[in-house]
């Protein structure tokens, strides 16, 4: 229950319903009245804004342009919503911590949500702040083809509000062959098209980054349907059922890092 992500992507209209009571009932998690307050970063500080209360067992649903927040073509910063006890000053130099004790297992989500005239797609999420040092390597098998636009979506947080910035490496899985590179920015989601490389069906596309960690989403929309669909992929550790699941995982970039090299 750290943090509940609200985005846009493209010209969706985003959204999020936040949840006021446990995901589970066998364990002790906090319980009664929680203020709910967004966070999004400037590029510098954490600018914090007061949203709503409230009660126990009650939902409310957030909309991420009832924030007028400046945004650019493929890049729009996240806006992190958080529960709490105590308010918050309206800058801060890191993002703050979870007041509550709570369950996770299962986690304490909320529903993220995109809609585009009458249709609407969501999934149950949540997110935590990423450490600088990390990275990110993801196989990409949600291409649809017909007459679908294709994004890979980016969604990244970290402790610190500065701004950095990176590059996502493209490659074929099948050929190991290096397709593009493209610029991603921490604290945002990040929104590239995937059309205009003309992947085939049979190719599956690697997303590899070398210094920065997220949640990679694949988003595909008809327009003339219209239709949308959102779908993530998971890290490698999460295929591990026992054992030492992030040193697996490690082992597992480190191979596909030394395989794959922009040539």
């Amino acid at each position: 229950m750290s943090f509940f992500p609200l985005c846009n992507i493209n010209n969706t209209k985003g959204s999020c319903r936040v949840h006021n009571f446990s995901p589970n009932n066998w364990e002790k998690v906090s319980s009664g009245d929680k203020v709910l307050w967004a966070l999004y970063s400037d590029g510098n500080k954490w600018i914090s804004k007061k949203v709503s209360k409230l009660k126990e067992g009650e939902s409310k649903t957030i909309f991420y342009n009832n924030f007028n927040i400046k945004t650019e073509d493929n890049v729009s910063p996240l806006i992190a919503l958080q529960l709490r006890d105590t308010p918050l000053p309206p800058i801060l130099n890191e993002l703050p911590i979870n007041e509550f004790q709570y369950s996770s297992n299962p986690e304490w989500r909320s529903t993220v949500a995109f809609s585009y005239k009458d249709c609407q797609t969501s999934y149950q999420g949540e997110i935590n702040p990423f450490p600088e040092r990390a990275t990110l390597l993801t196989f990409h098998p949600f291409i649809q083809y017909g007459d679908i636009e294709n994004y890979f979506v980016f969604v990244n947080l970290e402790s610190s509000p500065k701004y950095r910035y990176t590059k996502i490496e493209i490659y074929n899985s099948n050929t190991k062959k290096f397709i593009d590179e493209v610029e991603v920015r921490s604290n945002s989601i990040n929104v590239f098209p995937l059309n205009q490389y003309n992947i085939k069906q049979e190719n599956l596309p690697i997303f590899l980054c070398r210094n920065m960690a997220g949640i990679p989403f694949g988003f595909g929309i008809n327009r003339s349907g219209p239709m949308l669909s959102l779908e993530h992929t998971h890290p490698p550790g999460s295929f591990v059922v026992h054992g030492a699941r992030f040193n697996f995982q490690r082992q597992i970039k480190k191979s596909w890092f030394e395989i794959l090299k922009k040539r």
